[in-house]
């Protein structure tokens, strides 16, 4: 969630700082110029925490040349000024105002023209930038014939280090903010979110299920049977003891929602490990950390008190299984993995803007909103 800014403020792109080079590998690369919106403090406190857009401004002189090279996210680079030669999967012209998008994997660098080289703007989505983290640039420079080997166990500590950084941002989800702020507090604000959890939770056990019915190979069978029986029935349990529920139909959100049951009969069973251990239940554990201190057990029986410590054990069946996989998918785990948080992100967000929608409850945000000022709690009604 983003601080409230009492006033106007302007950031001039001269006075960010500048990163010129990148070291991978123990070789040096030149980058030109790289102004990374986050290493400036107006602009960190005005940007969205969660679900944010990584921005930085790049910039090569005429002739300076940004090797060829990927990255594990997708970008997106705009012309803003000047014009570039784009070298790698497609060699063109970029001019002012040309978009190039890149997929994860895929080759590509630029070269500066004359008379001016080029300034631009490189996004990525839902993701931290490329090189906010210098001391681990998110580059492999492919001036050699081959593209980004892997062996099995650099994967899999991939896989999990990449989690880690889906899990911190998670854990600071706008969702989390209603509790904090005691929004969840009345009955009726109980009542409406978990009317809107109970979409999802429905949904968990459809996906559980599908991921049983379309195993593709005996390998995968023992975890996913075993998930299937510690989960099944945990949204019964949530719907039996509650009074009053009230159908919630959001189109938004039972999208997002059924996408999870979807996919398992899209993906590999590789993947489905991926999406069900790494993504959900590691979401779970933040999720009823933050959100059980406010639903008391005799609104909702033994659903929350039967979670805790569950979710981190079906982590780590995740964790433990992946570990001794040999991978033969490796770009489809990332890009199943930044789907799956996504996508969890979107249904959060989604629950916390309906409760939001809630009367009750958006005038109680109101007010926090109007007391706080620019402290970074702070809930967009």
């Amino acid at each position: 969630m983003k601080q409230v800014m009492s006033n106007v403020t302007l950031v001039r792109r001269d006075d960010m700082p500048s990163m010129k080079t990148v070291t991978v590998n123990g070789v040096e690369h030149w980058l030109g110029h790289v102004k990374d919106f986050t290493k400036d403090k107006a602009l960190v406190n005005f940007l969205p925490k969660d679900n944010r857009v990584s921005i930085a401004w790049v910039r090569l002189e005429a002739g300076e040349q940004l090797d060829e090279h990927i990255h594990p996210v997708d970008s997106m680079i705009l012309i803003c000024e000047g014009g570039a030669r784009t070298l790698g999967g497609i060699q063109e012209i970029m001019n002012e105002g040309d978009i190039l998008l890149v997929p994860q994997g895929q080759p590509h660098g630029f070269i500066g023209l004359s008379p001016n080289g080029f300034w631009g703007l490189s996004l990525q989505f839902d993701s931290r930038g490329l090189y906010e983290n210098i001391s681990d640039p998110w580059a492999t420079f492919t001036n050699e014939d081959k593209i980004f080997a892997m062996n099995e166990r650099d994967t899999a500590n991939q896989l999990f280090r990449k989690n880690e950084e889906y899990m911190e941002r998670f854990d600071k989800h706008r969702l989390f903010a209603l509790v904090r702020n005691g929004l969840l507090d009345s009955v009726e604000a109980k009542g409406k979110f978990l009317d809107c959890f109970q979409v999802w939770s429905n949904y968990f056990q459809k996906m559980v299920l599908a991921r049983v019915m379309t195993i593709q190979h005996p390998i995968f069978e023992d975890l996913a049977w075993q998930h299937l029986m510690e989960e099944l029935g945990h949204n019964r349990d949530l719907a039996k003891n509650r009074e009053g529920i009230r159908s919630v139909f959001d189109p938004v959100l039972e999208a997002s929602c059924a996408w999870f049951t979807w996919k398992m009969g899209m993906i590999n069973d590789a993947s489905k490990v991926v999406l069900s251990h790494l993504v959900v239940e590691a979401s779970a554990t933040f999720f009823y950390k933050h959100i059980s201190p406010a639903i008391s057990a005799s609104t909702v029986g033994n659903h929350f008190s039967c979670h805790q410590g569950l979710d981190d054990g079906h982590v780590e069946m995740g964790y433990a299984f992946l570990r001794k996989l040999p991978f033969d998918c490796d770009q489809q785990l990332f890009e199943i993995q930044h789907q799956g948080w996504s996508m969890l992100t979107t249904i959060m967000g989604r629950i916390a803007d309906l409760v939001l929608r809630y009367p009750e409850v958006a005038n109680d945000a109101k007010n926090i909103q109007d007391n706080k000022g620019s402290h970074n709690d702070i809930l967009v009604v």
